[in-house]
């Protein structure tokens, strides 16, 4: 079995996947020393059509380049704990006791995998890092599918992960990215400076969630705008980095847009593919927003060393 979240390094171009219970989205991105790097194809089949796994697949153009999956967020947990004063390869096996008990499940059943925080710039007592939990019967099922497809899979990976990748190429002047993708019933905000994911935070509202909130769904903004204002606060405070002037976001409508930009005296702007990727390709914003996990995750070269 691969090594979940495993790291390695490539220079061709690269497959990324994302499968959710509403659907499968694929990627194939090809870097460029210079330049924009060149997205291939993006595409995604709802689940309930015919082996969609298979056909959304056959639509890229190299079946055979390296591969990422992405599991399903509703599929791990993402848990900030303390990190042990241990030397790095003992560093997985501590972390696997300390979070033996803020999982639901047996850690014999685990498969757990770290990375860490930037510290903060007041110090402290405690270093913190991120720990992924996910049971290992689910990263095995993520290695089966991909591979009984006939992809060359090299990483397991986490939306956060790879929404970090797109966030990296929308903070073009390196001043920091703001970066709040909605899924299904949940969004992520990720902070993002120089590749560096300083934050990642999530709250219980996605497209589906605003679709039916009805008269309230101005209410439910307020409250994404809310921990947007959290969370930028807190990049100041406890890194002393300066203010991100921009929120990037994907899967809002016009008036949601509007109306954050409105509480956090900010620009929002939609994520456009356009502007980031050279592609022959258009994209409606609901395709760019079911893409953009699989379109990081064929983002990603980083041999990240922990």
């Amino acid at each position: 079995m691969l090594g979940f979240l495993r790291r390695g390094r490539g220079t061709g171009s690269q497959i990324g996947v994302f499968v959710t219970p509403e659907g499968v989205a694929a990627a194939q991105v090809t870097p460029r020393v210079t330049g924009k790097p060149r997205l291939e194809r993006c595409a995604y089949e709802k689940e309930g059509s015919h082996d969609a796994f298979a056909r959304v697949l056959g639509r890229l153009p190299n079946r055979h380049a390296p591969a990422v999956s992405v599991l399903d967020p509703a599929d791990y947990r993402l848990l900030l704990v303390e990190a042990p004063d241990v030397p790095p390869d003992e560093l997985r096996a501590a972390v696997r006791w300390r979070v033996k008990d803020l999982i639901d499940f047996h850690i014999d059943d685990a498969v757990i995998d770290v990375f860490e925080m930037p510290r903060h710039a007041r110090g402290g007592p405690s270093r913190m890092m991120y720990a992924v939990t996910a049971k290992a019967e689910i990263v095995k099922s993520a290695i089966e599918r991909s591979e009984g497809a006939g992809l060359t899979l090299k990483v397991v990976d986490i939306a956060e992960l790879s929404l970090r990748n797109i966030a990296t190429l929308l903070d073009t002047e390196q001043r920091g990215a703001a970066f709040l993708y909605l899924g299904e019933r949940r969004c992520t905000l990720l902070l993002v400076r120089q590749g560096v994911l300083y934050l990642a935070r999530h709250v219980e509202t996605g497209v589906a969630t605003l679709a039916e909130a009805g008269e309230l769904r101005p209410e439910l903004v307020a409250g994404l705008a809310l921990e947007v204002r959290r969370s930028l606060d807190y990049l100041e405070s406890h890194y002393e980095q300066p203010a991100i002037p921009l929120l990037h976001v994907a899967g809002l409508e016009d008036a949601d847009r509007e109306q954050i930009a409105r509480e956090l005296g900010l620009t929002v702007r939609e994520v456009d593919l356009k502007a980031l990727f050279d592609t022959d390709d258009t994209f409606s914003p609901e395709l760019q927003r079911l893409c953009l996990p699989a379109i990081g995750a064929a983002l990603r070269r980083d041999p990240v060393a922990l």
